[in-house]
């Protein structure tokens, strides 16, 4: 019976070192593991941070102007006159589309902006000074009888307001974008003069159309005025009369 009873002792030791065991956690190289239910825990090389959502630049500090317009309008300078006439190709420092456009209110529609003016596009990279001066510019020299052609692309200027941090330190908030003119009734019209001055030969050479460009002149004297009506964008060409 001793015998007996000291076997049964060892066996219960056994069984009791066993069971301690079994709830270890083993340490492997420095850090420790532990036996999980499946399905629970985390997963190698599953992240735990979502991506943040990137904004990006600020939707509102871009140039809100369009790039394409039309149909675009053929416009005709005709010189049905008897004398020679001049029509200025240039403003201030600019060089412009010779004519003047207003909508079926009789509200101007600006088709031409000035150096100081600034575009959207110029506010938000900068350089917004106006220029210190220039240089004369060039008229179109209609013969009697003579046409020259023009082209409106269908765009028109409007007032564009940038939020206060967007345009360049030089520029203001205030801007002018390119945008599409709205279908509608319009008149168009033209001025032209009699005289070119400020020029050393105020004279060219004109082409088969009866027309020339005479380069640093400016066009002055008596004025003649061409006005027509257009639909747009039904009508694609017009042509503008001086008698």
């Amino acid at each position: 019976m001793p015998c007996l009873r000291a076997n049964f002792l060892l066996l219960s030791l056994l069984l009791a070192a066993c069971g301690e065991k079994g709830g270890e956690t083993e340490s492997v190289g420095g850090s420790s593991t532990t036996t999980e239910p499946p399905g629970t825990g985390s997963t190698l090389g599953e992240s735990s941070t979502t991506d943040a959502p990137t904004t990006g630049e600020p939707a509102a500090c871009v140039d809100p102007s369009l790039v394409e317009f039309g149909p675009a309008v053929q416009i005709t300078l005709h010189n049905a006159g008897a004398t020679r006439l001049f029509v200025n190709l240039q403003e201030e420092c600019t060089r412009v589309l010779p004519i003047e456009l207003r909508d079926a209110d009789d509200v101007a529609v600006d088709v031409n902006r000035s150096d100081c003016e600034f575009s959207c596009e110029t506010a938000l990279a900068g350089n917004c000074g106006c220029p210190a001066g220039c240089g004369l510019g060039s008229v179109i020299q209609l013969e009697p009888g003579g046409t020259w052609p023009l082209q409106w692309s269908g765009q028109r200027w409007v007032e564009a307001e940038l939020p206060a941090e967007c345009p360049a330190e030089d520029c203001s908030p205030s801007c002018l974008a390119a945008d599409q003119a709205p279908d509608g009734a319009y008149t168009v019209s033209a001025r032209a003069f009699d005289t070119a001055t400020e020029c050393d030969t105020c004279t060219c050479e004109p082409g088969p159309e009866g027309s020339c460009e005479l380069m640093f002149a400016f066009a002055s004297g008596a004025e003649a005025l061409a006005t027509a009506a257009l639909d747009y964008p039904a009508q694609t060409a017009v042509e503008l009369v001086f008698e």
